[in-house]
């Protein structure tokens, strides 16, 4: 067995992982993602959305935190970078997370989480746009997979504006993804950590401001940040032991876990007809693609 290039970090010390771990980690990362899905989707049931939210950031934060303490006071800052972080939290976990989580109550997390790949479209088209990055034949094939993959979605029988504003939150996530691109430190953990607190006290400060502040906490919403963090962990690990076209793919398989969950043990919350199994497959499809030209 051939070995995986070698880790290096500033902080850490240097790791030989082979590659089959690498795709081990991306493939894990797809699972906790997926898992995410389900778990919300049950944790929210009379739950008020952006109170959870926050408490979910809330565990997201300190998790990141014991990950990247041994990091804090031997990584360089920039302010300009930590502006771009802290932006970057606030699209990503607070805008976009709010509206998926909303979305996931409305339409089910197989849809919702399913819309979320379009996450890897905007990244393109931000990338192109305003870094001056290729979009070449897979960029548009993915693209058009896409959109037959969410119009398959919407031959369902359900509330196409909840699915049309769960797929704009693909526009946050991507936005987020260029701001984090600019703005990562030497540390990844330090970086994620900040972001992830950026995007509580935004949850934190909006929740006061509309008398929703309190921790809305029940085993299912605990374990969905428990899981969500694990996957950040795990995409990062696989990041760091085989290439971008490799790793943004497999981690992508997210929707198609969540989906196949809630059919086996969400049955009487959410419809998963084979329509919704294409609809995934082609959302992941396309995003795939798209991940394989801008990696």
């Amino acid at each position: 067995m051939s070995n995986g290039p070698v880790h290096t970090n500033n902080f850490l010390p240097s790791v030989q992982i082979p590659s089959v771990n690498g795709i081990i980690y991306a493939l894990l990362a797809s699972v906790f993602w997926g898992t995410n899905g389900v778990l919300l989707r049950v944790g929210l049931r009379g739950k008020d959305v952006v109170s959870s939210t926050m408490t979910i950031m809330l565990v997201v934060s300190a998790i990141t935190f014991a990950f990247s303490f041994g990091d804090l006071h031997r990584t360089a800052t920039d302010p300009v970078k930590l502006a771009y972080l802290f932006l970057a939290g606030f699209f990503s976990y607070f805008v976009a997370r709010v509206i998926t989580y909303r979305s996931v109550t409305e339409v089910g997390s197989s849809r919702a989480f399913s819309a979320t790949s379009t996450r890897i479209l905007f990244s393109a088209l931000f990338g192109y746009f305003l870094l001056s990055e290729d979009m070449g034949l897979y960029t548009l094939s993915g693209t058009l997979l896409m959109i037959l993959g969410l119009y398959t979605f919407t031959t369902e029988r359900i509330d196409r504006r909840e699915l049309i504003i769960s797929t704009s939150s693909g526009i946050f996530y991507g936005l987020a993804s260029l701001l984090i691109k600019v703005g990562m430190l030497e540390s990844v953990f330090v970086s994620v950590f900040i972001a992830s607190l950026s995007g509580f006290l935004s949850l934190a400060a909006f929740s006061a401001a509309t008398g929703r502040l309190e921790i809305s906490i029940n085993r299912y919403i605990f374990l969905s940040a428990m899981s969500l963090a694990a996957g950040n962990i795990a995409y990062f690990y696989s990041l760091s032991a085989i290439p971008l076209v490799i790793a943004v793919p497999l981690s992508n398989l997210y929707p198609i876990v969540t989906t196949t969950l809630a059919y086996i043990f969400l049955k009487s919350d959410e419809l998963v007809g084979i329509r919704t199994f294409v609809g995934s497959v082609l959302t992941v499809a396309g995003a795939s693609l798209i991940s394989v030209s801008i990696s």
